[in-house]
């Protein structure tokens, strides 16, 4: 029995690297505050219903079924918070303490857990053993919604990153598949790169760029200047 609760509790960590990537991309494609939004709605919703969960006397299999499904939903956003918190925090913070204020993330994250330690221990010092053994456990995993509410009041007023902010406004999309590349922004400048060639030019036909079997080309249609770097490599 107390293995197979250490194995609902290892689902958790199996699944961050996971999240991590999921919501990692899910923040390049729709912004750092939405997706620090969904983390937390997520981590938080299903801490709460944890609390909630019915026990094995009362609906079977289905409770240990729902207690793992929710450790997965809990791994997974929080694997994708804390590579959130990473990058929302280095993109807002000057160059020169960049270091130091994303150092912040690893010190409040044990903090938080010191926190959680000590609500336990509250509820089990202060209730008789059966009493915390049949519902007062619950108690701490219920009391995440108030943190939920505050976290979302705190995450909804926030920024966006300085760095997506420029680039949704700019427009600015970044997409790649197989062999090929290709980046475009209101400039109308694109950078292909297909079977080792990668070319460059803007919309006027002003620059290209091309290489190819390890020769590099450079030319400037608008100055008819071409450059021929021979062997040279990229």
């Amino acid at each position: 029995m107390q293995l197979s609760g250490f194995a609902a509790y290892a689902a958790g960590f199996l699944v961050r690297p996971f999240g991590a990537v999921i919501f990692g991309a899910l923040g390049d494609i729709t912004g750092r505050k939405y997706t620090f939004l969904v983390t937390i709605t997520a981590m938080g919703l299903s801490t709460v219903f944890m609390g909630l969960l019915p026990t094995y006397k009362d609906i079977g299999i289905l409770a240990p079924i729902g207690l793992v499904l929710l450790r997965l939903i809990q791994g997974l956003a929080l694997g994708g918070e804390y590579g959130g918190a990473a990058i929302y925090v280095a993109e807002h913070a000057p160059d020169n303490k960049r270091g130091l204020y994303t150092s912040w993330i690893q010190t409040t994250a044990t903090l938080g857990f010191f926190f959680a330690l000590a609500i336990i221990l509250y509820f089990r010092t202060t209730m008789a053993t059966a009493d915390f053994a049949s519902v007062g456990w619950r108690y701490p995993f219920i009391l995440g919604a108030l943190l939920l509410i505050v976290a979302l009041f705190i995450r909804i007023r926030l920024r966006e990153t300085p760095l997506f902010a420029r680039l949704k406004e700019q427009k600015q999309s970044v997409t790649g598949a197989g062999n090929g590349f290709s980046f475009n922004d209101a400039d109308d400048l694109t950078i292909s790169t297909v079977d080792g060639v990668t070319g460059v030019s803007t919309a006027n036909g002003a620059i290209s760029v091309a290489t190819g079997n390890g020769a590099l080309t450079v030319s400037d249609t608008a100055a008819a200047n071409d450059v021929d770097a021979g062997s040279s490599t990229v």
